[in-house]
């Protein structure tokens, strides 16, 4: 075992110094590729002075200038639309954008999260709620994370209840405590004696 540690040992050095070599020579090709770009840099900024003070002499503005210049002006649109006040012809109304929001009888969305919650014994995620409820009423356009949020909503006001499995999070409706603890009446029939 002694007559092979000082090969091993040989092995090592003569790779350690293949690699000095290697390193050594990329040191040198990367050096001479950054004075090349150093010189293109140099050039390019000589050619961008000499440009800059040609601008200068002729008198137009930079291309900055003329850019900032254009992005302080206000857009056609709004002045067409400052200008068209002083019309006098009549105007349609603005139309909503959601059905929802302009439908006073519809129910609020924590409302119908907590009916399609009471459908199911078993929990549902924002997402699975959240499809149902397209499906059920398409007539409101619905995110997950609204649906989310009424989901939330209904858990502050203990309509619902929220659970977490790993990552996930599932909600199921409250079951009402006071009809699960009043016992179940069953009307007489008259048969029993009294």
């Amino acid at each position: 075992m002694a007559e092979s540690n000082p090969t091993l040992q040989t092995q090592y050095a003569q790779q350690v110094d293949a690699d000095l070599e290697r390193n050594t020579r990329e040191q040198e090709r990367i050096r001479s590729e950054v004075a090349t770009l150093q010189a293109q840099l140099e050039g390019l900024q000589k050619d961008h002075e000499l440009l800059v003070s040609m601008q200068a002499a002729l008198g137009t503005p930079s291309g900055k200038k003329a850019k900032a210049a254009k992005t302080a002006t206000v857009p056609r649109a709004r002045r067409a639309k400052a200008s068209s006040d002083n019309d006098k012809r009549p105007r349609k109304a603005a139309e909503p954008k959601s059905g929802a929001k302009t439908d006073k009888s519809a129910p609020p969305l924590r409302e119908l999260v907590v009916a399609v919650l009471a459908k199911h014994e078993e929990p549902r995620s924002a997402a699975e709620v959240a499809q149902e409820l397209s499906q059920e009423h398409p007539e409101r356009t619905l995110s997950v994370t609204v649906v989310r949020n009424a989901l939330e909503a209904s858990v502050a006001k203990n309509q619902s209840e929220r659970t977490k499995q790993q990552k996930s999070v599932y909600y199921r409706v409250v079951k009402n405590e006071s009809a699960t603890q009043q016992p179940i009446s069953v009307p007489s029939t008259g048969d029993e004696g009294a």
